[in-house]
């Protein structure tokens, strides 16, 4: 089963308090761990020209890591992707075994549909026995098996991500949306009741998530439970707020729940009991 990408875990870990001023002024302090700061402040508020200014001349005098990390991101969410490449790899011929630049470099190779290279760089990051993250790179190479239809390895290394981090909801929201996608095609309660599990755990770390609330809406519609159906979609429309093409998707589904159709289980279990009606109907004309 292939899917699009769920939404990345970037190994984005730096935050700064610094005071923006004026670029000159800042160019003129010449502390390389300084511009750093404040390219890492443009980066986390959205401005990724900035960010690119401040992160290049910070690596003129502060040769590390986590600038070419920054940088590359940077670029990456720019939209320049080649530029994020070619930062990635430079930073990684200097500093090779740097996990956050092995999993944010997987990263960008598995979204350009470069798989096998991608899955190089989540194993060695996950390698790396001092690396912190190891529940991103886990997630993000269950995400690329998952691409490439290995579903037995998604499963295997997004409950690894959850062994090593417990609150991670992006891995609970990934299974459970893998579980709803098996039900679409078996039909089988014990998916639904599986993705329920999933999307359940992610509401203990999440407060208000609209796409989670949508998505047990569905699994109790399919379950045969309308009530608590209604009661999960009508959460999902308060707090979708602002996102009037997801409040609309889920206005139409509610009203689809008010219409009461039938969910594929109760139909399947309907067609089972009409065959075997119409079997015991046939051994009665015989017996006559």
């Amino acid at each position: 089963m292939k899917k699009n990408f769920f939404a990345l875990t970037l190994a984005i870990l730096i935050s700064s308090c610094a005071n923006p001023q004026s670029y000159e002024s800042d160019l003129r302090i010449g502390d390389g761990k300084y511009l750093y700061e404040m390219g890492i402040s443009y980066l986390n508020s959205g401005n990724n020209a900035m960010a690119i200014k401040y992160l290049e001349e910070a690596l003129k005098s502060y040769d590390k890591p986590e600038v070419y990390n920054a940088l590359a991101l940077a670029y990456q969410f720019a939209g320049e992707f080649a530029k994020a490449g070619d930062i990635f790899r430079l930073g990684i011929d200097k500093y090779p075994d740097y996990p956050e630049l092995l999993t944010n470099y997987g990263i960008l190779l598995a979204s350009q549909k470069k798989f096998d290279e991608a899955i190089k760089y989540f194993e060695k990051a996950i390698n790396n026995p001092t690396y912190s993250g190891k529940d991103k790179a886990y997630y993000n190479l269950g995400i690329v098996y998952l691409q490439l239809g290995k579903e037995d390895l998604f499963l295997y290394n997004l409950e690894k991500a959850l062994m090593f981090n417990k609150n991670f909801v992006n891995a609970y929201i990934a299974l459970g949306d893998y579980y709803l996608d098996k039900y679409n095609v078996v039909h089988s309660k014990e998916m639904l009741k599986k993705a329920r599990e999933y999307y359940s755990k992610a509401l203990n770390y999440v407060i208000n998530d609209p796409l989670v609330y949508f998505r047990l809406g569905k699994v109790y519609h399919e379950l045969g439970d309308d009530e608590l159906a209604k009661y999960y979609l009508e959460k999902a429309l308060r707090s979708a707020e602002n996102n009037t093409i997801l409040k609309e998707e889920i206005r139409k589904y509610l009203l689809e729940i008010l219409d009461k159709p039938k969910s594929k289980i109760n139909l399947n279990e309907e067609i089972k009991s009409l065959q075997a009606l119409l079997k015991i109907k046939t051994v009665m004309k015989t017996l006559y």
